[in-house]
């Protein structure tokens, strides 16, 4: 089985695990794990045994995420954020503070980076703080663990009494510009989450959140839950930390939400307490009014899902106004109490759902989930990877990327038209909603069979938001186009190695992430320099900032001037790529 290896660093190389043990151990005795005024409050040594005794009583906890980078004004929302609910009759058991990017990196790396709109923190003394504001336990998931500053993140959380942590997924997309240290990466990830695993017993967590790594990339929820069980292999078998993965981002059917789940619950054999379902973000939008009802949807099902497989997750309270900007306290507040009244009136469902169908399809997940974990490690050793090795584990992974996993692993049964030539077992939400969308499509194009027989044609995005090269390429491969798929985030030097390879004459991309100009532009000059005669064909969403504009405008009609096409119209593919003849 041939796999396409993305360079990223020679992981052979990491050192043994034996140094890597020793120099944990060391690290450890630094650690004194701190006591937050949550702590103090409910009289626990740790946010785990909390959500122990909570999860027993029937508790619902909440879970806010904070996004304020000035620290007064994180002082001061979360105080009037816990006094006025707690005036109101109800609560919140966690917060969530996002960090900058820049903690992400040891401070003498940190002016490479613009400064970006989180928390950062100067001193031990700004790290005390965090769990000294309310009791209400501290939750730190960007940029810790997985993070260039694992090591002295999870240490300085630690001594502040922060006793879950994340995000282990972040590892596989997270990127520095401009800092190419991966096997330095690697190497303090593996350290901080032994150290963890040194005080497991004490209730630490290592947290992962699917939907910022390869699950999000994931076509099929069966491989993501065997991925899942790799990520559980390389931090709890291997390094002896205690984890719980969070999910929701990307889940929009309430009832998909509970057998996932319950699928997390099912391979959690340590039943290490969860940290939060996070909110369904597919279905917001500007129009606020239906922001509520796309909150009322996802945490419904959430709170129906604790209550019936109480796993210590807190079911997520998300503003209404979170897609368009940072909430203020009192539309935090107000999502509060929204969900109150729902956590109310959940249990009333409990006696007319069909457990049985979501135990079914759960035993469904599991079970193919478990033969793609197989597979990989299968694979892994293959390579010539050590699998009693972590570093080595996280590094191959991240070079196969999420695309070759599930073609080459997958579950699924094989099929030439399918998003990575695999029917899903169990379709992600969004994948269905591609899926529909590419059907429809195709029957919108006349004579779509053979139409490009021959064409050899070129996909790729420039970011890991896959899904509108996938619609291309599923019309591509219907008009039985050669089509030579590059994946997600995809380099300019490979789109013109690739050209030459394959003698393509057509390049499509799609972009998300407001690099569509410059990236054209990139493109175009490479392409030039080596003497090649290729069309350019753009789709996503083409924006940048530009001029010195603060927010990025509309660069439709300059990509045109370069001789892009960028009509951004998947319908009418067919005849563009015509034209070119």
């Amino acid at each position: 089985m041939e796999i396409k290896m993305k360079k990223r660093f020679e992981y052979k190389n990491l050192p043994d695990m034996a140094s890597i043990r020793s120099d944990i151990d060391k690290i450890a005795k630094t650690v004194n794990i701190g006591e937050t005024l949550f702590m103090k409050e409910f009289g626990v040594k740790s946010e785990a045994e909390y959500k122990k005794k909570m999860a027993a009583k029937g508790h619902i906890m909440k879970h806010t995420h904070i996004g304020w980078n000035s620290w007064d004004f994180t002082a001061k929302g979360t105080e009037y954020i816990y006094e006025e609910l707690k005036k109101r009759g109800s609560y919140v058991d966690r917060f969530g503070y996002c960090l900058d990017w820049v903690m992400g990196v040891p401070e003498h790396l940190r002016h490479i980076l613009p400064v970006g709109t989180g928390l950062t923190f100067q001193s031990p003394e700004e790290w005390a703080r965090i769990g000294q504001i309310v009791p209400v336990q501290p939750h730190l998931g960007d940029h810790m663990i997985a993070s260039l500053n694992s090591v002295e993140n999870a240490v300085c959380a630690l001594n502040a009494g922060v006793t879950t942590m994340g995000n282990i997924s972040q590892y596989y997309t997270y990127e520095y510009p401009g800092i190419d240290m991966e096997e330095e990466r690697v190497i303090d990830m593996m350290k901080a989450i032994g150290v963890m695993g040194k005080y497991r017993d004490q209730g630490t967590i290592i947290h992962s959140n699917v939907d910022d790594g390869f699950g999000a990339q994931f076509h099929d929820l069966a491989n993501l839950v065997g991925w899942c069980m790799l990520e559980r292999y390389i931090v709890e078998d291997l390094l002896g930390g205690g984890m719980c993965h969070c999910f929701g981002n990307l889940f929009s059917n309430p009832m998909l939400r509970m057998t996932f789940e319950q699928a997390m619950w099912e391979i959690n054999k340590t039943k290490t307490p969860g940290s939060m379902i996070y909110g369904n973000t597919i279905d917001f939008g500007f129009d606020y009014d239906r922001n509520f009802g796309a909150l009322a949807s996802f945490v419904n099902g959430d709170i129906i899902g604790q209550n019936h497989c109480p796993s210590g997750h807190a079911v997520t309270v998300i503003p209404v106004t979170e897609a368009a900007r940072i909430p203020s306290a009192d539309e935090i507040i107000q999502g509060h109490m929204t969900v109150d009244i729902m956590i109310e009136k959940a249990g009333f469902y409990a006696d007319y759902i069909n457990w049985d169908k979501i135990e079914a399809d759960k035993n469904i997940l599991v079970t193919c989930g478990r033969i793609f974990y197989e597979r990989v490690l299968n694979g892994l050793d293959d390579l010539g990877v050590d699998l009693q090795h972590p570093g080595e584990i996280l590094g191959a992974l991240k070079a196969i990327g999420p695309e070759q996993l599930e073609e080459k692993f997958g579950v699924g049964q094989a099929d030439k038209y399918a998003m990575r030539h695999r029917i899903p077992v169990r379709p992600t939400d969004i994948v269905s909603t591609i899926n529909k969308k590419q059907s429809d499509i195709s029957d919108k194009i006349e004579n779509i069979s053979d139409s490009l027989k021959g064409y050899n044609v070129i996909v790729g995005s420039t970011d890991v938001h896959e899904f509108g090269k996938e619609i291309v390429k599923s019309v591509l491969l219907r008009a039985n186009a050669n089509v030579f798929d590059l994946g997600s985030s995809v380099p300019v030097s490979e789109i013109v190695d690739t050209v030459v390879e394959t003698e393509s004459t057509v390049v499509l991309i799609s972009t998300f992430n407001g690099i569509a100009l410059s990236f054209a532009k990139e493109l175009q000059a490479a392409l030039d320099k080596n003497d090649l005669k290729v069309h350019i064909v753009m789709g996503g969403l083409l924006n940048e900032n530009k001029d010195g504009s603060d927010l990025p405008v509309d660069v439709t009609e300059d990509l045109r001037k370069l001789g892009v096409n960028s009509d951004n119209n998947a319908e009418n593919l067919i005849n563009i790529i015509k034209s070119y003849d």
